[in-house]
């Protein structure tokens, strides 16, 4: 896999974090303790919080809710009608919101 400037900062962020690093440390030494002792070497995979989170959100959007299509109907009823309505502070507040959330 090929980590470009294209990829999102939150996949980067997980290689360079002070924090992971640390954690690599601790869990090198105690594997090698656990390699000492059996005699065998083992393989583990760590994942960090924001990755579990996005592995939730994904197992979330393979399965629709029952009244998804029918609230998709709709909106593209008041779309088509031009009876859709955006409230710009609302979507403002959002992004500024997100924007707040990723970088602190």
């Amino acid at each position: 896999m090929k980590i470009s400037n294209g990829t999102p900062n939150y996949i980067n962020q997980t290689y360079t974090n002070p924090a992971n690093a640390a954690a690599s440390q601790n869990q090198k030494s105690e594997k090698t303790a656990e390699e000492a002792a059996n005699g065998t070497k083992t393989d583990s995979i760590n994942l960090s919080g924001l990755t579990k989170d996005l592995q939730k959100i994904a197992t979330a959007m393979e399965t629709d809710p029952v009244d998804r299509e029918k609230y998709v109907a709709d909106i593209k009823q008041k779309v088509e009608t031009n009876q859709y309505n955006v409230n710009a502070e609302t979507v403002a507040g959002k992004i500024v919101g997100s924007f707040m959330n990723q970088f602190g």
